[in-house]
C-alpha cells in the first residue's frame, strides 16, 4: 500500500471513530422485561414492564384496576403469559390520544399479542361480581424512541380524595396533555364533583376541554364535557373507575380546576 492510500485509510477510521454517535432508529424488544410490576394499578415507564397482580391468589369481586403506561418506544407488543380470570372478568387495552380514549381490545387468551402504536396506554382490568385469580401480562416496545405526550397525570386509588391542576398552582400552559384516573382499590361507585373550574370558553367547548369518561361495559365512555367557569353537575362512576382527560390547544390560559371524589 502505497503512503498516500495508507493516508487516507488513517484519517478515514479517525473520523468513523469521532463522530458523534447517531440515535438507534430501530432499538429492538428488551430480552426480558426490565420492571416488574405487582399492584393494583399504577404508572409505568419503560422500555417493557412484567404486570402481574395476584398471580396464583385470588382477587375481590367488582375489583378496577387502571394502569397508565408510558412506553420508551414507537411500537408496543402486549403478550398475556398467564390468567386465571374468569369469563365474567376482561383485562383491555385502550389509548389515550388528542381525540379522547381508542375503543377496547381485550386480552383473554394465553398466548394473545396484541400490537400497538401509541405513546399512552391505559390497561383496565375489570373483575365480575365474583372473586376471581390474578393474570400476568408483559409488554415490550422497540423502534424508534418517543417522548412522554403527558404534561401532567395522576392515578387516584383511595377511597376518596381531592385533587388540583396545575398542582402547584398558576396557569395551565398551551398544549397540554393531562390523564387522571380514578380507580379506588376498595370496589364503589365513586362520585366526582368538580369544586373550581376556570378554563378557556368556546361555545362547543372544543379548545381546553375537560372531559370525564365512565367506565361502562366493558368500554371507556365520555359522559361529560366542560370549559369556561361554570361547574358542571357530578358524575357517578357506576362501574367502578372513569378517566378524566385534559387537552388544550395554542392559544389562551387559565388557572384549571379542583375536584373531588368519594
Amino acid at each position: 500500500m502505497n503512503p498516500t492510500s495508507t493516508f487516507i485509510l488513517v484519517a478515514f477510521l479517525f473520523a468513523v471513530a469521532t463522530a458523534t454517535p447517531q440515535p438507534n432508529q430501530d432499538t429492538p424488544e428488551d430480552p426480558e422485561p426490565v420492571v416488574n410490576v405487582t399492584t393494583c394499578g399504577g404508572f409505568v415507564e419503560a422500555s417493557s414492564a412484567s404486570i402481574e397482580f395476584q398471580l396464583g391468589g385470588s382477587i375481590r369481586a367488582d375489583m378496577r384496576c387502571v394502569w397508565i403506561i408510558r412506553p420508551s418506544y414507537l411500537f408496543q407488543r402486549f403478550n398475556l403469559v398467564s390468567s386465571g380470570l374468569l369469563g365474567t372478568d376482561g383485562l383491555f387495552l385502550s389509548a389515550r390520544s388528542r381525540g379522547g380514549i381508542t375503543p377496547q381490545e381485550k386480552l383473554d387468551t394465553i398466548g394473545q399479542n396484541v400490537t400497538m402504536y401509541h405513546r399512552t396506554l391505559i390497561l383496565t382490568l375489570s373483575v365480575g361480581h365474583a372473586p376471581t385469580q390474578g393474570f400476568k401480562l408483559e409488554f415490550y416496545s422497540s423502534g424508534s424512541p418517543q417522548n412522554s405526550d403527558l404534561s401532567g397525570h395522576a392515578l387516584l386509588t383511595e377511597a376518596k380524595g381531592n385533587y388540583t391542576y396545575p398542582v402547584n398552582g398558576g396557569q395551565y400552559g398551551n398544549n397540554e396533555n393531562a390523564l387522571f384516573a380514578i380507580a379506588p382499590s376498595v370496589p364503589g361507585q365513586p362520585t366526582l364533583r368538580f369544586s373550581r373550574v376556570d378554563l378557556e370558553n368556546d361555545s362547543g367547548c372544543m379548545r381546553d376541554p375537560v372531559r370525564i369518561f365512565n367506565w361502562f361495559d366493558n368500554g371507556y365512555l365520555e359522559v361529560a364535557r366542560f370549559c369556561g367557569s361554570t361547574i358542571p353537575t357530578s358524575v357517578t362512576f357506576q362501574d367502578g373507575a372513569g378517566l378524566i382527560l385534559f387537552v388544550t390547544d395554542a392559544s389562551l390560559t387559565a388557572t384549571g380546576f379542583e375536584f373531588q371524589y368519594e
